[in-house]
């Protein structure tokens, strides 16, 4: 299973997790609904 970073708190996380948003043409994963809200928040704070 592929491992991706969530760009809130930079914990690895897998394609599996329920946590996910998407924001300019891009998917990004979470490990919790915490970080998923604060990413829904304020996209640009976290997009490299």
């Amino acid at each position: 299973m592929k491992k991706y970073e969530d760009v809130v708190c930079g914990m690895k996380v897998g394609e599996d997790t329920p946590y996910t948003s998407e924001y300019g043409g891009k998917k990004y994963y979470f490990c919790c609904g915490h970080c998923k809200e604060q990413f829904d928040a304020n996209p640009l704070k976290y997009v490299r």
